[in-house]
C-alpha cells in the first residue's frame, strides 16, 4: 500500500522555491539547477515505486493505465500554462509563438534544447517536464525487464545504481566534448538523477523489512549525513551556474546523492530532524502545488520583466513569485483537481499487461 509522506510535499516546496527564487534574478542560488535535481530524484523514487509495487501485486504493470494516470496529473496544468504563455506573449510581441507551444506540448524541449540550442523564452523550463516524460515512457519497460529478470529487491536496487553510476561516469567523460547545453538538457546524459531515485525506491523497500543496526544506522543517517547533504547542496547552489563544468563533472551526481540521504531520512528515520519543519502545513501545500508553480512562473516571469523592464528586483521579485503563487494555486483547486480524480478509474493493476 502507498504511504503518503507530508514531508516529501514540503521538499517539493524547497525544492521548487530554489528555482522560483533564482530566476526571479537572485544572486543566490546562481541557477535552479540543485531544486530541479531534487525533484528528478524525487520523481524516480515515487514513480519506481509505484511500478514495482504494481508488478509484485498482480505479476504484471498496465503500462496503458500508468500513462493515462501521467497525462492526467501532468496535461491538463500544461495545457493551461501554454494558453497562459500564448495569450502573454501575443500581447508583448504581437505574434502567436508557434514553434515554442509546439514544442512544449510534444514534450521536446529538452531535445530542442540539446541538439539545435533554441531559445524557448518562456518556455525553456519545459525541458525538465520533457526529459521527466520520456522517462515515465521508458520506465516501466524496464521495471518490468528488471523484476523478471532479478529475484532480489537488493540484486534490482544494485543493477539501477550501477546504470546509474554509469550514466554518471558517462556525463563526466564527455565534459569538453558535448556543449554544455548538451549535456544540460540532453536525456541521456541528464538522467542519473531519475535512476538514483529509482535504486533508492528499492533499498528503501529492504531497510524497511531490516531490524539490523536500524537505531545506530538511523542515528548516524539524520544527525550526520542528512546536515553534511544539506551544506553539499547549499554548496552546489552558491558555487556553480547551469552550465558550469563543475556542475556537470561532480555538481549533479552530489546533488542526486545528497537528496537520496534526505528522501531516506524522511521517509524512514524515526530520528530525522527535518522531518516536521517539511511537513509544515504552509509547506506541505506549496509542495501539493508545485508542479503548477513549476509551469506557471517562467511565463509570468518573462511577463512581469517585459512590462516593468525598470522596476528593480525588491519589486519585481515578490510579485513574480506571489502571482505565480496564486495562479498555481487557482489551476490546482479549479482545474487540476478534476482531473486527479479520475486517476482511480485507471488504477495499477487494473487490465495489467507485461
Amino acid at each position: 500500500m502507498k504511504t503518503y509522506y507530508h514531508s516529501l510535499d514540503g521538499l517539493r516546496a524547497l525544492a521548487v522555491g530554489v528555482v522560483l527564487i533564482a530566476h526571479a534574478g537572485s544572486p543566490f542560488p546562481r541557477s535552479g539547477s540543485v531544486g530541479v535535481e531534487i525533484f528528478f530524484v524525487l520523481s524516480g523514487f515515487l514513480i519506481t515505486g509505484i511500478l514495482s509495487r504494481e508488478f509484485q501485486e498482480s505479476g504484471a504493470v498496465s503500462r496503458k493505465n500508468f500513462y493515462i494516470r501521467r497525462l492526467l496529473r501532468l496535461t491538463p496544468a500544461l495545457l493551461l500554462a501554454v494558453a497562459l504563455f500564448a495569450v502573454l506573449f501575443s500581447l508583448t510581441h504581437h505574434y502567436f509563438p508557434t514553434r515554442e507551444v509546439a514544442i512544449a506540448l510534444t514534450y521536446t524541449a529538452n531535445w530542442a534544447e540539446a541538439l539545435w540550442n533554441l531559445d524557448l523564452g518562456a518556455m525553456a523550463h519545459c525541458w525538465t517536464l520533457a526529459t521527466e516524460e520520456q522517462f515515465y515512457f521508458l520506465w516501466p519497460f524496464v521495471i518490468v525487464a528488471l523484476e523478471k529478470t532479478i529475484k532480489t529487491t537488493k540484486g534490482k536496487a544494485l543493477a539501477l545504481t550501477t546504470i546509474a553510476l554509469a550514466l554518471a561516469g558517462y556525463r563526466a567523460a564527455v565534459v569538453g566534448s558535448y556543449s554544455p547545453a548538451r549535456i544540460y538538457f540532453g536525456l541521456d546524459t541528464h538522467m542519473d538523477g531519475l535512476v538514483m531515485g529509482s535504486a533508492l525506491a528499492y533499498f528503501a523497500a529492504i531497510l524497511r523489512t531490516s531490524e539490523k543496526s536500524r537505531s545506530t544506522s538511523y542515528h548516524i543517517l539524520s544527525w550526520i549525513v542528512v546536515p553534511v547533504s544539506l551544506f553539499v547542496l547549499l554548496a552546489l547552489m552558491y558555487l556553480f551556474k547551469w552550465d558550469s563544468t563543475g556542475l556537470h563533472q561532480y555538481g549533479f551526481f552530489l546533488a542526486a546523492l545528497s537528496s537520496v540521504a534526505i528522501i531516506l531520512d524522511l521517509t524512514l528515520s524515526p530520528f530525522s530532524l527535518i522531518q516536521k519543519p517539511l511537513s509544515l502545513p504552509p509547506l506541505v501545500y506549496l509542495g501539493k502545488i508545485s508542479y503548477g508553480l513549476y509551469l506557471f512562473h517562467y511565463p509570468l516571469y518573462h511577463f512581469i520583466t517585459e512590462v516593468m523592464p525598470d522596476a528593480s528586483f525588491l519589486v519585481k521579485a515578490p510579485l513574480k513569485i506571489g502571482l505565480s503563487i496564486l495562479v498555481a494555486a487557482l489551476s490546482f483547486h479549479l482545474v487540476e483537481v478534476k482531473f486527479l480524480t479520475l486517476k482511480k478509474h485507471f488504477a495499477k493493476g487494473k487490465n495489467a499487461t507485461e
